[in-house]
């Protein structure tokens, strides 16, 4: 039932949303991981934590103390972690703690970054290719370099919001080797000054 429950949980968190990106936090005894992620607004995050955790949002003051206290209008899920929906995940730094084990230095933080000029976003990612995908881990980008800023970056993320690849400059036909990474949905993330485009790619 609780299975089911869940399922259905992230259907309506996607019907909601459109397309987003659903990024998974972890914990590794009492450590966050990963401590802190980058998102867009309109991603969900979902911490898969054990029994004995939860996470809560506090003020900047109360993570740096290795404090508890929440912070008013804040995201908290129950023990053993849970989904947070974008809704609860405004533009700006939200940092959190495992309330239990806050003392102890458990704690994390979640930027969340916004998109602006839409219609430029739009034009500029369905000028951006990345082919052949799916592949078997080797990716190129086309482009022209006029229709991008100079100083574009690019980042790589599982689906789990894992950080594997990162550069600080996007050239016309990159090609990107991941042929050692395991099979599955992964996501670019190109920032052009203050827009974020996002490619969906897949290893198979």
């Amino acid at each position: 039932m609780k299975r089911i429950l869940l399922f259905s949980v992230f259907i309506l968190s996607s019907s909601l949303t459109g397309f987003c990106t659903i990024w998974t936090i972890k914990n590794s005894g009492f450590t966050f991981s990963p401590a802190t992620i980058v998102i867009t607004v309109g991603d969900t995050v979902n911490f898969v934590i054990s029994s004995s955790h939860d996470a809560r949002e506090v003020s900047q003051t109360t993570w740096n103390a290795s404090g508890n206290t929440a912070l008013p209008g804040g995201f908290q899920t129950p023990l053993g972690g849970g989904i947070i929906l974008p809704a609860q995940l405004g533009v700006g730094t939200h940092y959190y703690v495992c309330t239990p084990h806050a003392s102890l230095g458990m704690k994390g933080t979640i930027i969340v970054q916004n998109i602006t000029g839409v219609e430029e976003k739009d034009q500029i990612n369905a000028n951006i290719l990345v082919y052949p995908n799916p592949s078997k881990g080797q990716f190129q980008f086309s482009f022209n370099e006029s229709q991008i800023i100079k100083d574009a970056k690019m980042e790589i993320c599982n689906s789990q919001g894992e950080l594997i690849y990162k550069s600080a400059i996007l050239k016309p036909n990159s090609l990107i080797d991941l042929g050692n990474r395991p099979e599955g949905v992964y996501f670019i993330r190109i920032y052009c000054g203050q827009t974020i485009l996002t490619k969906r790619i897949v290893i198979k």
